[in-house]
């Protein structure tokens, strides 16, 4: 089942080395998992609406209309 054991010349040479694993800290700062927090991906917000051709349509309006709305509040408060 297992190749490895299969090839005896293989398992002879795997058998010679012995690796000894220092014992570290598993746990991670906090500084570090901040970063990692920071770094990792998120969510598109935008995903839904792009997904329709309504959505961008109303990706490209809606700010030409809140464009239009605080234009014509700073004129009627000027007046």
């Amino acid at each position: 089942m297992d190749s490895f054991k299969k090839e005896h010349h293989l398992q002879s040479k795997l058998n010679e080395y012995h690796v000894d694993i220092p014992d570290f800290p598993m746990k991670s700062n906090k500084w570090i998992r901040f970063i990692s927090f920071l770094a990792s991906p998120t969510k598109d917000p935008f995903e839904s609406i792009i997904s329709t051709s309504g959505g961008i349509m109303s990706l490209k309006i809606v700010p030409l209309i809140g464009t239009a709305a605080i234009a014509l509040l700073q004129v009627f408060i000027l007046l």
